[in-house]
């Protein structure tokens, strides 16, 4: 998986989501069935799938939850490219690296962009980078409509038993999104550790050099 793809399916997949639960919801209020939805109007979701995941992008709101297990996951790298460096650095220096992801740009994926054994090992990040986000995007998506759902109730009183399970499958869904957004986020740990290990393994002169042209320019 290319990062491009990646960035698309992260633009993407809320949009689905929102369709896909959006419609869940039109069939409760309306009453009606798959089956009586006529052809051309799938036309439709496809549009509100692109727009609802572009404000999706452009609010950040999957950034409430992502936001503490990503700073987790950078400081995890930048922590292990310090100690990668053979020599000794004043404290100056440290904080010098640690700005500006010098330590996760400048290092850790400047040596994964120039070895092909890391790049193959990167698509399975990139992978369980789009389950880490999506989940999150279920989390809150899913959370938002069992509200709907909940509110709904007062003024589609005929539908109030459905728009009830729907609320509380909603709420169910969320949860289970919220335990494997945390799965993945240790799965993104691991698999980051393992692309350090191979670096210590094959590139520790590299991390060096890297580091020590950064430090001599301060």
């Amino acid at each position: 998986m290319e990062q491009n793809t990646l960035k698309k399916l992260r633009l993407l997949i809320p949009g689905i989501i929102a369709v896909i639960i959006g419609t869940y919801y039109y069939f409760i209020i309306t009453d009606k069935s798959f089956a009586e939805i006529e052809f051309e109007e799938y036309s439709i979701p496809l549009l509100i799938a692109i727009a609802f995941g572009t404000l999706f992008y452009l609010t950040d709101i999957r950034f409430l939850i992502t936001n503490f297990s990503h700073k987790k996951i950078d400081l995890n790298i930048k922590n292990h490219m310090i100690k990668l460096h053979t020599k000794s650095l004043t404290d100056e220096q440290k904080q010098f690296l640690y700005k500006n992801n010098r330590l996760k740009s400048g290092v850790f994926y400047n040596i994964i962009d120039n070895d092909e054994s890391l790049k193959k090992k990167q698509i399975n990040v990139f992978f369980n980078g789009l389950i880490w986000t999506s989940t999150a995007d279920l989390v809150l998506i899913s959370f938002f409509f069992s509200i709907v759902f909940l509110v709904s109730i007062m003024i589609f009183k005929e539908a109030a038993n459905s728009l009830l399970m729907g609320s509380f499958i909603l709420i169910l869904i969320s949860l289970i999104s919220l335990v494997s957004h945390i799965l993945a986020f240790l799965k993104h740990i691991k698999l980051s550790n393992e692309q350090i290990e191979y670096i210590e393994t094959h590139h520790i002169n590299r991390v060096d050099e890297i580091i020590d042209g950064m430090v001599n320019n301060i």
